[in-house]
């Protein structure tokens, strides 16, 4: 019997039964901060909700404690997290792997508590392999090496082994120095006439990607990026080409890519915002994507790269002759909809019906928003633990900050719905509650 959170004709159930069973285990741990990648954003003020938000797992590694009253709310929904493991000295200096490191009390701590026999790392550097050895622990979906993670995503070496590995991407060059730039910015910005993309060769969740229609934009652009790293152009593609902005999510196995779901992404500029996850998936789109994702799974294989989540992004383009997908970036670790997906999962199988969903980042600017203040304003449109079955909105993850008389808040929600009108009807009610910050 097909589950209630299969997308039918993408899901593969077994692998992805395999991986929810192992998040909700209550003999695992789970870091789930992405921090260790390259370009990932940490600031002084949001390193402290590094690891926050619902989660199906009963044990999870956090920068400091979620907010209690969400927490609460979380677990009537038959939720998570049990426990959270904090570093004694959050900071914005280290990843969490490296500070959880620096805490000899609570490794002894946890090597001591034999509830505990497994782990899942998001993003296996350095810091986290000596994690999981110091702790003792059997690590499951994390079995590549560090080097593993870094060259899987590296977005150059990615893009050149598409015409090998059968799947197709855009070309992308390096623009080593200045003098370089002007002839590199015309080979590819004649490919759909609109300019060219500027981006560092590693990065996180669309920062430092840019989009400059002309060669004084792309000069001005390069200039700021160089500081940090390679900078490089690809060619820009308009949105009036594209049909679909896809998100694949899946476990990289010895016999390829094993999705979990494919997703509409959500952008704010060309940062990452979010996604939807519905049943509409014709049968050629499925098609053209699982094509090419053959292709990036032995890529990642021969890396090393297996036995561990990945997400692939790119574009779903409509030719004359059929949909085609135009791979863009690797992912190799857990992705932001990854999360997401599980308490959906977790919601549909106590629901007993599937959903279509979406998860997003809204900025807010209002009265500062608060759980309370949602219940109030929401009314029977917050998610109820009573009747999940009618589905509604799940605010993940909340702060705010006073502005004068005012507030800026950030909401992560998932919008849990019956249908694509019930969609709809969430995304309204979330932005009556404030100013929506784009």
């Amino acid at each position: 019997m097909t589950p209630p959170w299969a997308q039918v004709g993408i899901t593969d159930v077994p692998a992805a039964r395999a991986f929810l069973d192992t998040l909700r285990a209550r003999d695992t741990i789970v870091l789930g901060s992405n921090d260790a990648d390259v370009g990932y954003p940490l600031t002084r003020r949001s390193q402290r909700f590094r690891g926050h938000g619902a989660t199906v797992s009963a044990n999870i590694f956090a920068a400091t404690d979620p907010a209690a009253d969400l927490v609460a709310y979380h677990r009537t929904l038959g939720l998570g997290p049990e426990r959270v493991y904090c570093p004694r000295m959050p900071s914005a200096r280290a990843a969490l792997a490296r500070l959880l490191l620096d805490d000899a009390e609570m490794l002894a701590r946890l090597r001591a508590d034999r509830s505990l026999a497994r782990i899942v790392v998001s993003f296996k550097d350095q810091n986290a392999a000596l994690l999981i050895e110091r702790l003792k622990l059997t690590s499951v979906y994390c079995d590549p090496s560090p080097d593993a993670y870094t060259l899987a995503n590296d977005k150059l070496a990615f893009a050149r082994a598409g015409p090998e590995y059968g799947f197709e991407t855009l070309p992308v060059e390096v623009v080593p120095d200045e003098p370089s730039l002007e002839a590199t910015f015309h080979a590819l910005a004649g490919r759909y006439g609109e300019g060219c993309i500027v981006r560092r060769r590693r990065g996180a969740a669309g920062r430092d990607i840019h989009h400059a229609p002309t060669l004084p934009a792309a000069r001005r652009l390069w200039r700021r990026l160089r500081a940090r790293g390679e900078v490089l152009l690809v060619p820009y593609v308009p949105p009036a080409s594209v049909r679909r902005n896809v998100a694949t999510h899946g476990i990289v196995t010895a016999a390829g890519f094993a999705p979990l779901m494919f997703s509409d992404q959500i952008f704010r500029g060309y940062r990452f915002g979010g996604g939807r996850v519905t049943s509409e998936w014709p049968a050629a789109h499925v098609a053209a994507i699982r094509a090419s994702l053959a292709g990036v799974a032995r890529w990642l294989r021969d890396l090393g790269y297996t036995g561990a989540p990945a997400g692939v992004d790119g574009f779903l383009l409509e030719d004359p002759s059929g949909p085609r997908f135009v791979v863009i970036d690797p992912n190799a670790r857990l992705t932001a909809t990854m999360g997401p997906w599980t308490v959906v999962a977790v919601l549909a199988e106590a629901a007993a019906r599937p959903f279509v969903w979406q998860f997003e980042w809204l900025r807010m600017f209002g009265a500062p928003l608060t759980l309370d203040r949602l219940r109030r304003r929401l009314g029977s449109d917050l998610l109820a633990p009573t009747a999940i079955e009618r589905g509604g909105v799940l605010p993940t993850f909340l702060t705010s900050r006073r502005l004068g008389a005012f507030g800026a808040s950030g909401l992560w929600a998932i919008l849990v719905a019956r249908d694509a009108s019930h969609l709809e009807h969430l995304r309204r009610r979330l932005r009556e509650l404030a100013l929506i910050v784009r």
